[in-house]
């Protein structure tokens, strides 16, 4: 029989060995991965915990068995698998667009790779080693960050460096939780340790004034790599934190748990809506955005209620929706126009390049949270359940969206201005790359039209996190 937490490990790593071998062969490559992803996301969505399945050859695989390592035990529980579904299927997503649109195929290998390390971090126990594999995460990232042949990204390192110095308060509070343990009575312990997580969770998550390392990424790193960190590796640290807090309900219970929560989303949207209509490059935009739609989720967390964590889940499952339609303009108009993303660089680019615009466009037009986008139906949920409680935030939101829309009408502006001096490019968008980017903006209109598609799996999501009523 075969141990299901050894498959989602395992397997995407020999994956990862398999592709880095094949990489010359760009269309087989991202077709394993793909196929790879989806398989995977789809067997932990579906094959039930409870009974074992059988497989080819006669074989059984037992998803709900629990694999012990060095003393670690790995458990698949219910909140992770569909955790795990949204990290495996959005990573199919990222490798299909990178397929036609990323010069830098690394992402392919690299990206199995940290898929294995952040499922280990979901499935092992006790909690606080998950920081280790999300510290070993955040350095094999830096090498799918950095395009190849170029410099060390300013934007890999900075996030190393932010990961890394959280590491050891969540590394001291184990040991805290230790000696809570031992003598109950001593609440300093609990104190210390509250404040220790929440310093450890302000630095992954990227909470002002913490939040330099976001908009680096997405300025000067590989574009659908830095969606990756964005996407994959911060949801996986947004499902750390929910686990966090369903293990130990002292955390929520805190009297200052739904102010710190509340004021540190404020504090993102308000530093994210100022600044993002004031930049001169695509890349710091679309880094602003992401901060924008993590603090609007801090928000709906801080509402302490099962709407509240419901819309917290819903964001992270849409906003891949918007953020690689923007990596993926992005990395189009780039690589058109020598790898400068500034306005006024990419002034009447549009019309050489369309098919990347478009994609710029309408993924600004979901992060922002416009109507007729992925990421408007959660957006306009928290708005109005802030309405009657808290309409100064509601306020902020929406503002702060106004400021990420202003960022993107300039862009669109540059983009589309005559320029009679351009010369046409070399490498003009072709049928296949217009057909992968058609697909993937009809996903996200169509998740804005229709967000019942994913509604559902949020709201299950949210209910195996008990920690809140319902």
């Amino acid at each position: 029989m075969i141990a299901g937490p050894l498959v989602l490990l395992v397997l995407p790593l020999l994956m990862a060995g398999v592709i880095y071998l094949l990489l010359r062969w760009t269309s087989i490559s991202a077709l394993l991965a793909v196929g790879t992803t989806l398989a995977l996301g789809i067997a932990v969505l579906t094959l039930p915990l409870d009974q074992p399945v059988h497989i080819w050859g006669g074989r059984q695989i037992a998803m709900g068995e629990v694999v012990t390592i060095f003393g670690r035990e790995l458990v698949l529980e219910q909140s992770d698998r569909i955790a795990m579904a949204f990290l495996f299927l959005t990573s199919a997503g990222i490798f299909f667009l990178a397929w036609r649109i990323e010069q830098q195929p690394l992402i392919l290998p690299m990206g199995l790779g940290l898929l294995s390390l952040l499922n280990g971090a979901l499935l092992i126990r006790p909690l606080v080693y998950a920081a280790l594999l999300i510290e070993i995460a955040a350095a094999l990232s830096v090498f799918a960050l950095q395009a190849e042949g170029g410099v060390l990204t300013r934007g890999g390192l900075r996030y190393l460096s932010f990961t890394t110095l959280a590491l050891p308060g969540l590394l001291v509070t184990h040991w805290l939780l230790e000696r809570y343990a031992l003598t109950p009575n001593d609440t300093d312990l609990l104190r210390v340790a509250a404040t220790l997580l929440a310093l450890s969770f302000a630095l992954l998550l990227g909470v002002v004034p913490f939040h330099t390392w976001v908009p680096a990424v997405t300025s000067d790193s590989v574009p659908l790599a830095g969606t990756f960190v964005l996407t994959i590796c911060n949801g996986a640290v947004w499902f750390l934190l929910l686990d966090f807090l369903k293990t130990y309900p002292w955390l929520r219970s805190h009297p200052r748990f739904e102010s710190l929560v509340y004021m540190a989303g404020i504090a993102m949207v308000i530093v994210g809506g100022l600044l993002a209509p004031s930049q001169r490059r695509v890349g710091p935009l679309m880094g602003y955005a992401a901060l924008i739609d993590s603090g609007s989720a801090l928000i709906a967390l801080g509402l302490n209620s099962g709407a509240g964590l419901t819309l917290a889940v819903l964001s992270l499952m849409v906003r891949p929706f918007g953020l690689i339609l923007m990596a993926a303009g992005l990395s189009g108009l780039r690589a058109r126009n020598g790898g400068d993303d500034a306005f006024e660089a990419l002034r009447g680019l549009g019309w050489q390049a369309p098919w990347s615009t478009a994609a710029l466009i309408f993924g600004g037009l979901s992060v922002a949270g416009l109507p007729v986008s992925a990421g408007f139906a959660w957006r306009w949920a928290l708005c109005r359940a802030l309405a009657s409680s808290s309409p100064g935030a509601a306020l902020w939101i929406l503002l702060a969206s106004a400021g990420v829309m202003a960022g993107v009408w300039r862009a669109l502006w540059a983009l589309l201005a005559r320029q009679k001096d351009r010369s046409v490019p070399s490498s003009p968008e072709g049928w296949l790359t217009a057909v992968v980017i058609v697909v993937a903006i009809v996903a996200c209109v169509g998740i804005g039209l229709f967000p019942q598609i994913v509604a559902p799996l949020a709201d299950r999501l949210a209910a195996a996190y008990t920690f809140v009523g319902r």
